[in-house]
């Protein structure tokens, strides 16, 4: 898992195909109990853009490597999550 260092938690990143709304693969140690900082769903284009999706998914509450999206279909472009390590 990338890991960004000098914070009080281990804080990972990954960059992860969209898809319709429900569950979402994510690499890295993502799992239950972690907090979601950020789910970016970004789209091709020149430059490609970004658009902060954040409040539409959540961390799985019973599932390691899972998000859950409620709202938006990204299929075709890309989803960038980071989240906090639980303690």
């Amino acid at each position: 898992m990338p890991t960004i260092s000098g914070l009080s938690v281990p804080v990972g990143c990954s960059l992860v195909p969209g898809g319709a709304i429900g569950e979402h693969q994510v690499n890295g140690n993502i799992v239950p109990g972690d907090t979601l900082l950020s789910v970016e769903h970004i789209t091709d284009g020149s430059p490609p853009t970004r658009v902060d999706r954040t409040a539409e998914f959540s961390i799985s509450a019973t599932k390691a490597g899972v998000i859950e999206n409620t709202t938006t279909d990204t299929t075709g472009g890309f989803l960038h999550v980071t989240w906090a390590k639980a303690e």
